[in-house]
């Protein structure tokens, strides 16, 4: 078979004809501040203004420099947003402004720097990407230490720690990078000179950062990362690079919450990027009883972020053992390289003895393993021992109850002449119990101690004190209690690894489940109620589901959760309708990105916002109550998305099965179309022929014609107009009824009176059929809109006339039948073949029966009639007569005379 998938070439294609619509980001980059980037930036600014760029200010750094204050003039600068904060004025880029204004070029100072806490987006950077994603060029500057995967590097230079960076990403994908560069002499006396701080400030930094040294290895960096960024370029834009390679690079490293695994993230992210290969962070998460306290969870969140901004791609998995999970998931996903931090800490003795490292050489030697040293790295052990080591008062009381238990069965074994070995094995059934029963390894160690305690009480020499005569009872105690601690702590291991794989299974049928759901789903309404519902059972939170349409929110649902009272689903349900977390929408709805709290997108708000994105158009926003204290678990995260990714793929699913119902009915309607033209050329045709034919005689030979000729002339004439007429008359009504615009008229009508109008219609004046009506009773009524049910009968009899021979029998029955009325049609025809049958009442389906007149229908009539009775809660059905011909049945709604009217 031939493969149809497109080529890489064409994804590629797709994806710069996609880039195209976006904004081009162009760099101005130093290695130190003062390098004279703003004014490039600007100076860049006016030669593209030259040409008739469009070119604004969107927000310049504030300079004392004339002639940088110099080349600001001629340029429209779009006036800053002051903000309030804390008791301060803080100047910031008014980005609506710029949206608004939406000029081809804007100009913005210090890419690295954090925007107030109020503002939409937390990093400046987050503001440039969303001009860049409307089509708006940006000119913006920032200097080589603010780059995140350098920033370790740049600390052990200077001695600095940089707060503010911008993700590696911003400089890999921009349009253009132009280095700013002077030699550090010249720069040294510029700072001198106090063309760049102040004479105080100039002097502190003299003896930090701006060392001539430091400034040496930084402009040496920022040339190199420069040269890898064009490198990088000129491989990803060559098609035949990776057929000149034998093999891709895949570089993994281990995520923690250790304060020193970001320079480790960010070692293995310069990896990957100057090997030109992939980039994957495992998390292993070692379930319910991996206990952390906030600081811990919010450093693991941030690398987490950190990984994702170096362009790698988090991995979640639950196992006990890291090394275990690491080499497993090196050994399926075909990692190459494994990067790993080392400590410096010495390792206590309760810590296994074989390092993490060495017990991966064992599992997977062949993977070449880097160990970034960590001299830095502060003993975090500490913590998560006195977590283990912590028990709760109430496990206190569940250790009383069980020894209690324990020593009074034991004392009953003892009086009946059960041997020491087996209340021993007694109380350490005890200890496992507790193990079972209980959190913490703290109890399990105190219960092993407890057990030796009374088991030395109870049943030794001398009984009921503490002392034992005996010389092996210590030997006893001793393995007494190893055999407890041991025995407990497997259990809680086993205990643990059970918890695990329960939580593990429960997420996993939570999101198969989802897709099971989702892919049975009918309707629009089924598939939001599915995904809403399984979201809810996932995060266990309030849930707000904002449909849109157009991008305009058209409503909201709200989906509480039951592990929340009502009280407290009922607070969240208003917040969801505050203002701000209406505007969070539609943004989210306007840029097709997640955003709200744990995110640098308006971080200030009550939830989590993820677009539903289907067919290139937001169809839906699902806003999740998260608070900054309680952030989603990076696992239900990934799950999370993996369920809206499911959710978008079902609205694709219901959308293109939509459009294709569409399609297949514009398709009919246009076959229909085209029937309905053969019909009417033809049709058309025979009955005018005939009545231009006849009217022609009548006007050219009128003495040559007798009487009789001329009536008969006359006659033809008057029954093909007839026919024409009534061939209109069922188009019209057709094309009324199925765009809805013909108004029923229901009244109370005599059905004997509707069928005479009908007959005198239908009945041609030299008639050789033999039709008779019966009605049953004589003054029978029906509910109807008598116009259209007449048009129904002649439609009926016109076909019977049509179809069975001169001399055949119609006959029309109408009776009363409980509280409907029944109407049959009877003739003694042909028939008509059981295939036709299910076609019958299709428009312009005809009888093969060929006409006396040779003119043809429409094939309207039936379709007519089937139309107008579904108006009226009936059905046209059709049946054989016996022993040969057809029978037409329909029933009206009986109608009651009021006596008092």
């Amino acid at each position: 078979m031939e493969d149809v998938r497109p080529s890489p070439e064409t994804f590629l294609a797709k994806i710069r004809e996609e880039d195209a619509t976006a904004g081009k980001l162009k760099i101005f980059l130093g290695y130190a501040a003062g390098v004279g980037k703003t004014y490039a930036m600007l100076d860049a600014a006016h030669q593209a203004k030259q040409l008739g760029k469009d070119v604004v200010i969107g927000y310049v750094e504030p300079h004392p420099r004339p002639e940088t204050l110099a080349l600001m003039e001629g340029l429209e600068q779009i006036p800053t947003r002051k903000i309030n904060y804390k008791g301060k004025i803080f100047q910031e880029l008014d980005i609506d402004a710029v949206l608004k204004r939406k000029p081809e070029i804007v100009l913005i100072d210090e890419l690295a720097h954090t925007n107030v806490p109020t503002m939409r987006h937390l990093k400046r950077f987050g503001d440039v990407e969303e001009l860049l994603a409307k089509g708006i060029h940006v000119y913006t500057t920032v200097n080589i230490q603010h780059i995140e995967s350098l920033q370790d590097i740049v600390e052990e230079i200077t001695g600095v720690r940089v707060r503010e960076r911008i993700p590696d990403y911003l400089i890999d994908h921009a349009a253009l990078i132009k280095i700013v560069d002077i030699e550090p002499d010249e720069l040294i006396q510029r700072l001198i000179d106090g063309k760049i701080y102040h004479i105080q400030q100039a002097k502190k930094a003299m003896e930090s950062f701006f060392r001539k040294e430091n400034l040496i290895a930084l402009r040496e960096i920022a040339l190199r990362r420069t040269a890898d960024t064009i490198n990088y370029k000129q491989v990803m834009d060559n098609p035949s690079f990776k057929q000149c390679t034998h093999i891709e690079e895949h570089i993994l490293v281990g995520i923690s919450s250790s304060p020193t695994n970001a320079k480790v993230i960010r070692t293995a992210a310069r990896l990957a990027q100057a090997l030109h290969g992939k980039f994957t962070a495992l998390y292993v998460q070692k379930g319910k009883d991996d206990k952390r306290n906030e600081a811990n969870t919010e450093r693991l969140q941030q690398h987490i972020k950190l990984t994702e901004q170096l362009g790698g791609h988090v991995v979640i998995v639950q196992e006990d053992d890291v090394a275990v999970a690491l080499a497993n998931y090196a050994q399926i996903s075909g990692v190459t390289k494994l990067v790993i931090g080392r400590t410096a800490v010495k390792r206590k003795w309760w810590q296994p003895n074989a390092k993490i490292s060495d017990r991966l050489n064992e599992y997977v030697p062949n993977l070449a393993i880097h160990i970034v040293p960590d001299h830095d790295n502060e003993p975090i052990y500490l913590p998560e021992v006195r977590n283990q080591l912590t028990f709760e008062w109430l496990d206190l009381l569940k250790m009383f109850v069980v020894f209690s238990l324990v020593s009074l069965l034991s004392l009953y074994f003892f009086t009946i002449g059960v041997s020491d070995s087996n209340i021993i094995t007694i109380y350490i059934l005890g200890v496992l119990i507790l193990a079972i029963w209980s959190s913490g390894w703290m109890i399990s160690i105190i219960s092993s101690v407890i057990a030796v305690l009374l088991f030395n009480f109870f049943f030794t020499e001398p009984r009921f004190s503490f002392e034992a005569y005996h010389r092996d009872y210590p030997m006893t105690f001793l393995i007494m209690f190893i055999s407890g601690v041991i025995t407990s702590s497997l259990t809680k291991k086993i205990k643990k690894q059970a918890s695990i794989a329960v939580r593990k299974s429960y997420r996993m049928e939570v999101l198969l489940e989802t897709n099971r759901k989702l892919q049975h789903a009918k309707s629009m309404d089924d598939i939001i109620y599915e995904g809403m519902s399984q979201i809810v059972k996932l995060v266990e939170k309030p849930v707000q589901f904002y449909e849109i349409e157009h991008n305009l929110i058209v409503k909201s649902i709200f989906y509480r959760t039951e592990s929340m009272t009502n009280n407290e689903n009922n607070e969240i349900a208003a917040l969801f309708e505050n203002t701000n977390e209406r505007g969070v929408v539609n943004w989210v709805v306007n840029n097709q990105h997640v955003a709200g709290v744990t995110t640098d997108i308006f971080p200030e708000v009550n939830a989590y916002y993820l677009p539903i994105v289907s067919s290139g158009s937001v169809r839906g926003v699902v806003g999740v109550a998260l608070s900054k204290n309680s952030p989603l678990p990076a696992f239900e995260r990934n799950i999370l998305h993996a369920i809206m990714n499911d959710f978008s793929f079902a609205l694709d699913k219901w959308y293109l099965q939509k459009l294709n119902a569409e399609v297949a009915k514009e398709a009919e309607l246009e076959q229909m179309r085209a029937n309905l033209l053969r019909a009417v050329s033809h049709d058309l045709r025979t009955p005018l022929t005939t009545i231009s034919g006849n009217a022609d005689i009548l006007m050219t030979n009128t003495a040559d014609i007798s009487e009789t000729e001329k009536l008969r002339l006359y006659e033809d004439i008057y029954k093909n107009s007839k026919w024409l007429v009534q061939m209109v008359e069922n188009l019209l009504a057709v094309s009324k009824l199925d765009d809805g615009q013909f108004a029923i008229e229901m009244q109370l009508e005599l059905v004997e009176d509707i069928i005479q109008e009908a007959f005198s219609h239908v009945i041609p004046i030299n008639n050789t059929h033999k039709i008779a009506y019966h009605v049953e009773p004589e003054l029978l009524l029906a509910v109807m809109d008598a116009r259209l049910i007449i048009q129904v009968i002649i439609n009926i009899m016109d076909n019977a006339l049509t179809y069975t021979p001169s001399d055949s029998h119609i006959t029309f029955i109408a009776k009363e039948v409980g509280e409907s009325v029944h109407f049959s049609i009877m003739d003694n025809g042909p028939g008509i073949d059981d295939a036709l049958k299910e076609t019958l009442f299709e428009p312009f389906v005809t009888g093969k029966v060929q006409r006396s007149d040779s003119r043809r229908g429409l094939g309207l009539g039936l379709a007519l009639c089937q139309t107008i009775l579904r108006l009226h809660g009936s059905e046209l059905t059709v049946s054989d007569n016996k022993p040969q011909g057809t029978i037409f049945n329909f029933s009206l709604k009986k109608g009651v005379m009021n006596i008092h009217e």
